[in-house]
């Protein structure tokens, strides 16, 4: 009967060792589980302020495109502006040679029949 306790005991003391190297393995993981928590939280934080990052940098090339595009287009408008009024102040002078040249062949026509009679 004693050889059964003593084999009873040592299967005990067995029991609670694998029990403790159980609870020991176990408490690693959750800390490694922390862990790779704790890293994976800090690379997605990493990515976001990447991700925000770049975002803010591309509107702010948006931004500089729209403002060099409309300083273009509102050059290439005021020249061809100043080209359209050129043509047409060239063209009223012109117009207005030939209404000077007609006025005063009408009064040279008004004024040979009126001398004709």
């Amino acid at each position: 009967m004693e050889a059964e306790k003593a084999a009873h005991g040592s299967g005990h003391h067995a029991n609670d060792n694998l029990l403790q190297i159980i609870a020991a393995k176990e408490k690693e993981l959750e800390m490694q589980l922390a862990a790779a928590r704790a890293e994976a939280a800090a690379l997605v934080a990493a990515a976001r302020a990447e991700a925000e990052r770049i975002a803010r940098e591309g509107q702010e090339q948006a931004t500089r495109l729209i403002r060099e595009y409309q300083e273009r287009i509102s050059a290439a408008t005021a020249r061809i502006q100043r080209e359209a009024e050129a043509r047409a102040a060239t063209e009223v002078e012109a117009l207005r040679r030939q209404a000077t040249a007609r006025a005063q062949a009408a009064v040279r026509t008004v004024v040979e029949r009126v001398i004709k009679g």
